[in-house]
């Protein structure tokens, strides 16, 4: 399946956490498949946020890599948070990925889950990884809904 940069982070928001042992190992496979190269990374800009471990300094900023402290001296943290500049070049970018049915599966179910979770962690930007998994002749039933006449003539027009 040929996914996108943005497909691919997506799908690795939302595959599962906490599951059986089998599901585990298979979601750890597909997450080092869907992962980004250094080469991937350094085209998207990637920064990531350090801040100072000393007490009351405060300093913090983003950068591809641990800086020191322009105040203390001190070698900065990662706090676990990233930024990066996603150029529509690469943006448009694809990469092959390789899913046995195990893993659809797991991917199509966690696409499902996250549907239906009140309120929904989905945004426009899992419209294309949603249509990837389901084609619209194979939506789901349930999550089918029937569109106002109105509008369906309106759609036509």
């Amino acid at each position: 399946m040929e996914l996108t940069v943005i497909e691919r982070m997506k799908l690795l928001e939302i595959l599962p956490a906490n599951e059986n042992i089998l599901t585990l190992k298979i979601v750890r496979k597909l997450r080092e498949t869907l992962s980004y190269s250094e080469d991937e990374l350094k085209l998207m800009g990637v920064k990531y946020e350090f801040v100072c471990p000393k007490e009351g300094c405060g300093n913090k900023g983003f950068f591809p890599t641990a800086p020191k402290c322009g105040e203390c001296g001190t070698l900065m943290v990662a706090s676990g948070q990233m930024t990066m500049d996603l150029t529509p070049e690469m943006q448009a970018k694809t990469k092959e990925i390789h899913m046995g049915p195990q893993a659809i599966t797991i991917a199509s179910d966690a696409l499902k889950r996250a549907n239906e979770m009140k309120p929904s962690p989905l945004t426009e930007l899992h419209i294309s990884l949603w249509d990837k998994f389901f084609p619209d002749d194979e939506v789901p039933e349930e999550l089918k809904v029937e569109i106002p006449k109105a509008i369906e003539k309106s759609m036509s027009e």
